[in-house]
């Protein structure tokens, strides 16, 4: 020991210090060896590398765009960047609008079989997905293939977001984006016969286009008589509603808006998304 000791004291301290560093990073290797899980959990780098906001061109040029799209609309990260860019997701939406006629500005527009259905999915899932109603759709479906009627509180006040319901611009977006996927939704199912969509989850978009026809149930209520509402004073008391503050509608009661799915001809885009989907009616 008296001739380690000494040894090192004619080391310079840099060699000390790197001998030191080795050492500390050896036993942590030895330490992740022993328990991989623990030691990979503690990533340095997770929070380094988080992409940037897209190129809206990435998703352009016919179905290599789409492609493009829809994978990205299946990674977390890429989906905040683009909640921190409603510029984007407005240029990619117009971009969608313009090169397959998913919507027109008063509602619903006219697609075609493959491609154009294709868009009309991704234009719904990237309005509901980049303001939250995705989250809202995630709630409310547990409770879909029940009958969805009675006071629009009860509707309501327990599946909106945490963070839409604490910012009333954030909450006005998300409605909004309900209303467009409604609108893309009922494209979609007014395409299918005789042309089924090919490769599109048509179980998930049934759930989403159902939530979505249900918000615009509840706004046609508000909008018409007796309570006769504009959008902003709707959208006002729906956020006032489920902050649980005073407001004018919750004992304003909604009908099944399902009830009639399978004989209603005016839903009978939602009756050929559900079929195609090979999913009972909800209601």
């Amino acid at each position: 020991m008296h001739t380690v000791f000494h040894r090192m004291q004619r080391l310079p301290m840099a060699k000390i210090r790197t001998s030191a560093l080795l050492s500390i990073l050896l036993a942590l290797v030895l330490l992740g060896v022993a328990g991989c899980g623990a030691f990979f959990d503690f990533n340095l780098f997770r929070n380094v590398d988080k992409p940037g906001v897209p190129d809206p061109s990435r998703y352009e040029n016919g179905s290599g765009g789409l492609a493009n799209l829809q994978a990205d609309l299946s990674s977390p990260a890429i989906v905040n960047a683009l909640k921190g860019s409603p510029s984007t997701v407005g240029d990619i939406q117009t971009y969608l609008v313009i090169n397959y006629g998913i919507v027109t500005p008063t509602g619903p527009g006219t697609v075609t079989a493959g491609d154009g259905q294709t868009a009309a999915v991704l234009y719904a899932d990237l309005a509901l997905k980049s303001t939250s109603g995705d989250i809202l759709v995630n709630n409310v479906v547990s409770t879909l293939m029940t009958a969805p009627s009675g006071n629009i509180a009860s509707l309501l006040a327990s599946i909106v977001p945490p963070d839409a319901a604490a910012d009333q611009t954030k909450f006005d977006t998300m409605i909004s984006a309900l209303t467009a996927a409604d609108w893309a939704y009922q494209a979609l199912g007014s395409s299918i016969p005789p042309n089924p969509p090919g490769s599109n989850n048509m179980g998930d978009v049934a759930q989403k286009a159902a939530v979505a026809y249900l918000m615009d149930t509840i706004l046609a209520t508000l909008y018409g008589a007796p309570n006769n509402l504009t959008q902003p004073q709707a959208y006002a008391q729906l956020f006032a509603l489920v902050n649980n503050q005073a407001n004018s509608i919750s004992n304003v009661s909604v009908a099944d808006p399902f009830a009639n799915l399978s004989t209603d001809a005016s839903l009978s885009w939602l009756k050929h998304i559900f079929d195609a989907a090979g999913a009972p009616y909800p209601g």
